[in-house]
């Protein structure tokens, strides 16, 4: 393993240094565990050498022996706490990969749904607009249709009017034929043309009657009209409203998202500590 570390292995590493620069690419195992490692084999084989120099001695010997047996169990307990320090690290970077993706989906939905809202947007803006124009209409058509009917009742009144004329004139014609003599008939027949005109007026203003009857309709139906246009435009608004609702729900998803990131960043923080160490 110590054959393939690389040339710049002085420690410590560069913090820009990237993952494969640290890691051996035939054994997949850390340059700093392999650092450690090796200052311990060189601890050893200094004090392998103290040893032989008192070799003459055997309290040092025995002393030397004592060390080595420490620097044994360091060694040991090192190459356990760099095994796991190696596991947590690669259960973080797995954990980091994990909420990046997870934030890259969310970003995306989010984008998704702000065009989405836009689009709503406009529309709601071309209904404002178009109910606009359809409340003015509708004013329009509430005047118009309040003149119809002043003007409806004046006809009608007049007709009445022109109807009891009529009674009246009818029994005094009645009456006139039966009084004037056979020499009066010049006036019967003038009497006559003007029942044939009361007549007309009457025929000519019942039609006029039919004709403002159905303007009236028509205004009423074209009232009903803009009515239903007006409820759409409000289930259109209430729309509007849930969508804004949703808006903040996702802003509020996506803080706590960003709580997790720095949580994420953290543990990244953690990490680079961790190869420091």
């Amino acid at each position: 393993i110590t054959s393939h570390l690389p040339n710049h292995t002085e420690f410590p590493y560069d913090t820009h240094m990237s993952r494969d620069e640290t890691v051996c690419k035939y054994c997949g195992v850390s340059y700093l565990i392999l650092h450690e490692f090796k200052l311990m084999e060189d601890k050893v084989k200094a004090m392998e050498k103290e040893m032989k120099f008192y070799e003459g001695s055997v309290e040092r010997e025995k002393r030397l022996q004592v060390q080595l047996q420490c620097l044994n169990r360091d060694f040991e307990q090192c190459t356990a706490d760099s095994e796991s320090k190696t596991e947590r690290i690669n259960n973080l970077t797995v954990q980091l990969k994990d909420k990046q993706n997870e934030l890259q989906n969310l970003n995306e939905a989010l984008r998704c749904f702000q065009e989405e809202k836009e689009v709503a947007y406009k529309k709601l803006q071309l209904f404002r607009k178009r109910l606009e124009n359809h409340q003015l209409t509708l004013s329009k058509t509430l005047s118009l249709l309040s003149f119809i009917r002043r003007e409806l009742g004046s006809i009608k009144e007049i007709a009445s009017n022109k109807l009891d004329n009529w009674t009246v004139l009818r029994e005094e014609i009645f009456l006139q034929i039966k009084t004037i003599s056979k020499d009066t008939s010049t006036e019967v027949s003038r009497l006559n043309q003007r029942l044939a005109e009361f007549r007309r007026d009457k025929v000519s203003l019942q039609e006029e009657v039919k004709h403002l009857k159905l303007v009236s309709d028509a205004a009423e139906l074209k009232s009903q009209q803009l009515q239903t246009s007006l409820q759409q435009e409000n289930e259109l608004q209430n729309r509007c409203h849930e969508l804004q609702k949703e808006t903040l729900g996702e802003r509020e998803k996506n803080k706590e998202k960003e709580k997790e990131n720095e949580s994420g960043t953290q543990n990244s923080l953690e990490m680079q500590n961790v190869k420091r160490i």
